[in-house]
């Protein structure tokens, strides 16, 4: 199956994107964002074959992993959930960090939001979440119904109607954690989505806009990802669009724009009385996107309606990231209705080969914090980090630490403290084992010591040796080997 199912997708810089759904019902638009129900049924774990693939370097039989290991697991693990084992676990941490770090380098800093939280703050921020597509139970100690976190903005937005409430603006909060969703594609099975993400509270317009996507580009960056595509969107060109007509008649109207149906959505709007010019105007967003070929007709479509001013401030927005140089590639979608409720202003994805789905997303939702009763400007963007690693992996950009096993025999608590003090991470196992061991483990080295000569070995059978001196000086001259 290819990476992406693409059901009404489209292509965008090379990468074809899967249909984003949207809360559209007879009563209208929903003010919950489209997040994917969560998981409420129970079956066997799978690997997709990328998954398979990914894996293939830990199926030596000395590894757990393997089925001939007498501790492979035999138990289904619960719809979307999954493990990960030592390799990929570290490529993830180590991700996450990197994250971290280049947010903390832009003034975000790191809070810690707990796995679930009660319904009604949830719903708060959301909307009304449907009993049937959630993860729910009623605590113990207090009788009240709280919810597995489908998206960690919310929790953010409530920590700061409450704890910061104080705070002087603009605050900057950064997190980490997983939300818990139901991807309805089916190439997507994994539910439970590690993110990385910043909020931006108290910073209006261009200005914000622009300091979180410079933050966001940045932390791809210090991962080592150079090569992504940043779309970029504002949907305040449609809501402008769409200001005279009857919100309960907008699902419609959003579900042509979002097929890129120009004609269906033209009917649409002349049936409901929408001016010719602006029905124009929107059949035209659904063909307005790409470079920067799309501003001269995007201005002589918009130009004298509603959306214009809107217009006006997308293209500030990508010349000002084009001048700063912020991603190879800039694409516009003046057509872009993803979480057309939720969102208020710019709305932006960054692309990059491999997963088939954004690697970030993020964009300016100026409603929310007043939802918890502090009114104030807020944007924010999350990575999935999990799609992160696909695209490091599809770059040929390999996670891997180099770690030093050695022979028991040839190990005593001196030598160990000298090595860790030194920065080599190192672990011991029977001289016997040592090849199986670290080619199962994903060790990089091997040594042992005989005769008062150390013989170190790398994962390409190279091996090189020196006369041991001391303790100290064995492990400086591992340490200048390993590391």
């Amino acid at each position: 199956m290819d990476d992406t199912l693409c059901l009404g997708g489209r292509v965008v810089g090379g990468f074809r994107l899967a249909s984003r759904g949207f809360l559209l019902s007879s009563a209208g638009l929903s003010n919950k964002r489209s997040v994917p129900p969560l998981v409420d049924v129970v079956e066997p774990q799978e690997l997709s074959g990328r998954e398979l693939g990914h894996l293939s370097h830990l199926s030596h039989p000395s590894h757990p992993s393997h089925p001939s290991h007498p501790s492979h697991p035999s138990h289904p693990l619960p719809a979307g959930m999954r493990d990960l084992l030592p390799l990929e676990a570290g490529a993830q941490a180590e991700l996450v960090e990197q994250l971290l770090r280049s947010f903390d380098l832009h003034g975000y800093l790191q809070v810690e939001l707990p796995a679930f939280e009660y319904a009604s703050v949830l719903e708060r921020g959301l909307g009304a979440l449907d009993a049937a597509e959630v993860l729910r139970f009623v605590e113990p100690g207090t009788g009240e119904v709280v919810v597995l976190r489908p998206d960690m903005t919310p929790q953010v937005a409530r920590l700061v109607a409450t704890r910061l409430a104080g705070a002087t603006p603009p605050i900057r909060i950064a997190y980490r954690g997983s939300v818990v969703r139901r991807r309805h594609q089916r190439a997507r099975r994994h539910r439970e989505i590690p993110q990385v993400g910043l909020e931006l509270m108290g910073l209006a317009g261009q200005a914000g806009d622009l300091e979180v996507l410079t933050a966001a580009t940045a932390a791809l960056s210090a991962t080592g990802l150079s090569e992504f595509t940043l779309d970029l969107g504002n949907v305040k060109i449609t809501k402008a669009l769409l200001a005279a007509v009857d919100r309960s008649f907008w699902p419609d109207l959003i579900e042509a724009l979002h097929l890129k149906d120009s004609a269906s959505l033209a009917r649409r709007a002349e049936r409901l009385g929408v001016s010719k010019l602006e029905t124009a105007a929107l059949a035209a967003l659904a063909e307005l996107h790409g470079g920067a070929e799309v501003w001269p007709r995007a201005e002589r479509v918009l130009r004298g309606t509603s959306a214009e001013p809107a217009l006006a401030e997308l293209r500030q927005l990508a010349e000002a990231v084009e001048r700063n140089e912020l991603a190879a590639s800039v694409l516009v979608d003046l057509g872009e209705t993803w979480d057309f409720n939720y969102y208020t202003g710019s709305v932006f994805h960054l692309l990059a080969e491999g997963p088939g789905e954004p690697v970030c997303s993020g964009g300016r939702y100026d409603g929310l914090l007043q939802l918890f009763g502090a009114p104030n400007s807020a944007a924010g963007c999350a990575v999935d980090v999990a799609n992160l690693a696909w695209a490091l992996e599809r770059a040929g950009r390999k996670h891997r630490v180099p770690r030093l096993v050695i022979a028991e025999d040839s190990a005593d608590v001196s030598l160990l403290l000298e090595l860790r003090a030194n920065g080599v991470r190192v672990a011991t196992a029977s001289r016997a084992d040592l090849p199986s061991f670290a080619v199962g483990w994903s060790f990089s080295h091997q040594l042992t010591l005989d005769a008062g000569r150390a013989v170190l070995r790398d994962e390409g059978g190279i091996e090189v040796s020196c006369s041991v001196e001391s303790n100290a000086s064995l492990a400086k001259w591992v340490r200048s080997r390993v590391n």
